[in-house]
């Protein structure tokens, strides 16, 4: 008598720490649970990224919230290399009357591009560039060199496989210049779409080394003399009707004057790094 394995989901909230904490469920109860979610507390949003809570933790161990699942933001790919299916539900933290809750980082930035848009009837489009190291049994190669990506093999081919199935959207896998350094892009998109994708890219990352017994790392620094990992973002502001606001081929530079009165402002957050 043989008995079937029921694929897990896991729903998905990615904290102020970058870590993408969650619960699993069997992937036929995926529907029934679309509209109320699953528990969740609010003591969660504590945890830090060395496994330990912080103290005070604001909440205690009080509390309930719901983590809902945004179906359109699910990721799934069988293409991982594991015996189980890759499968990830981006989710929006719910007080439960249904009502947002503050510590949800998903909301934050749906309330954050809604207000842009409010102010200014600009959307953003985005895409992620990220950078990641790999604790492989690899031999020396050239930076961003054919050999790097080869030497790999077959992770950047699996890589690639399975964030298009996962429908990421991949454009591009390279060997970067640090030393067992990685880097994939994907496609532009709606901001919020962009960042769930940011995440799966992360997360399908982290899979397909694993399964090759391997350790991905996105920390921003490995080691003191290592290469940094960075994560490119790159985004446009478009009007209603999907032009981009931030380009005019009749002005210098093809600069409108909009961008332009903000310039002085936008130093407050986009400096250089000091020397």
């Amino acid at each position: 008598m043989t008995s079937t394995v029921e694929p897990l989901v896991a729903v998905v909230t990615t904290d102020l720490s970058a870590i993408t904490r969650g619960r699993s469920v069997v992937e036929s109860k995926l529907q029934k649970i679309a509209a109320t979610g699953v528990g969740w507390l609010q003591a969660n949003l504590s945890l830090t990224p060395f496994n330990s809570i912080v103290d005070p933790n604001p909440w205690g161990s009080s509390g309930d919230v719901r983590l809902v699942p945004d179906l359109n933001a699910r990721f799934r790919t069988a293409l991982t290399g594991s015996p189980t299916p890759f499968d990830m539900v981006a989710g929006n933290i719910v007080e439960l009357d249904g009502s947002p809750w503050l510590g949800c980082t998903r909301t934050m930035l749906s309330d954050a591009l809604a207000e842009l848009k409010a102010a200014t009837g600009l959307s953003v489009i985005a895409a992620f560039e990220h950078e990641f190291h790999i604790e492989g049994d690899f031999g020396p190669a050239h930076s961003m060199s054919l050999a790097a990506l080869r030497r790999a093999d077959p992770f950047a081919v699996n890589l690639m496989a399975a964030l298009a199935e996962a429908g990421v959207a991949p454009e591009v896998v390279i060997a970067e210049f640090g030393t067992d350094q990685f880097e994939v892009t994907c496609e532009p998109a709606d901001a919020l779409a962009a960042a769930d994708r940011a995440v799966a890219i992360r997360e399908i990352a982290r899979e397909v080394a694993r399964c090759a017994g391997w350790r991905t790392s996105f920390a921003p620094k490995i080691a003191p003399d290592a290469v940094g990992n960075g994560v490119h973002i790159h985004f446009s502001f478009v009007d209603a009707a999907g032009k981009p606001a931030t380009y005019d081929p009749a002005q210098p530079g093809g600069l409108p004057a909009r961008p332009l009165r903000s310039a002085p402002a936008s130093c407050a957050i986009c400096p250089r790094s000091p020397p």
